[in-house]
C-alpha cells in the first residue's frame, strides 16, 4: 500500500465519521424541534429579584443528564447573565438572545456535580428543573461570582417551592 492510498482511506475515513456526526446532530434537533415553538423570549418587565453571571452549561431531559436538548439559544454551552424574576429566570447567553425560563410550570432548583459535556467539584452546578412545552427538562448552570445557595433559594422562591 502507497502512502498515497493511505491518505486517500484516512481521508474518506473522516470523512464518513465527520457525517456521521452532523447526521446524528440534525437527527437530535430535529426530535426536539417541537420546542423552539414554546420557547419565551420576552423578557419580563418586572424588576429582578436577583442577577448574577455564569456559565449556562446545558439544558437536558429532567432526570437524563446525559440527553441534550438543542433547542434555540439553550443549544450550546455560553457565559451568560441571569435575572431572577417572578415570572421565571431569565437567560442571556452571550451572542444569542435571552429566553425565559417560565415558572408557570414550576421551577425547582437544587445543586448538580455533572451533566453531559461537564464534570465539576461535588456540587458544583446548579440545576434548575422547568417544564418546557410540557417537556421536564433540566437546565444546569455553573455559578462564577455569586453565591449558590442564594440562587437556588431565590429560583425556589419564584417556583412555589420551600426554601
Amino acid at each position: 500500500m502507497t502512502q498515497e492510498f493511505a491518505a486517500v482511506i484516512m481521508i474518506a475515513l473522516a470523512g464518513v465519521l465527520l457525517g456521521l456526526a452532523w447526521w446524528g446532530w440534525r437527527n437530535r434537533t430535529q426530535r426536539f424541534k417541537h420546542l423552539e415553538g414554546s420557547l419565551v423570549r420576552a423578557v419580563p418587565t418586572s424588576s429582578s429579584l436577583l442577577d448574577f453571571s455564569g456559565l449556562y452549561v446545558a439544558t437536558t431531559v429532567a432526570d437524563q443528564p446525559m440527553n441534550r436538548i438543542p433547542v434555540g439559544p439553550l443549544a450550546f454551552r455560553a457565559k451568560a447573565h441571569f435575572s431572577v424574576h417572578p415570572e421565571g429566570v431569565v437567560v442571556s447567553p452571550q451572542g444569542e438572545s435571552s429566553v425565559l425560563l417560565d415558572s408557570s410550570g414550576g421551577l425547582k432548583a437544587g445543586k448538580a456535580t455533572w451533566t453531559i459535556d461537564r464534570v465539576v467539584e461535588p456540587d458544583g452546578l446548579v440545576m434548575i428543573r422547568w417544564d418546557w412545552g410540557g417537556t421536564g427538562v433540566d437546565s444546569y448552570v455553573r455559578i462564577v461570582e455569586s453565591d449558590a445557595a442564594t440562587v437556588i433559594r431565590a429560583i425556589n422562591s419564584v417556583g412555589g417551592q420551600a426554601t
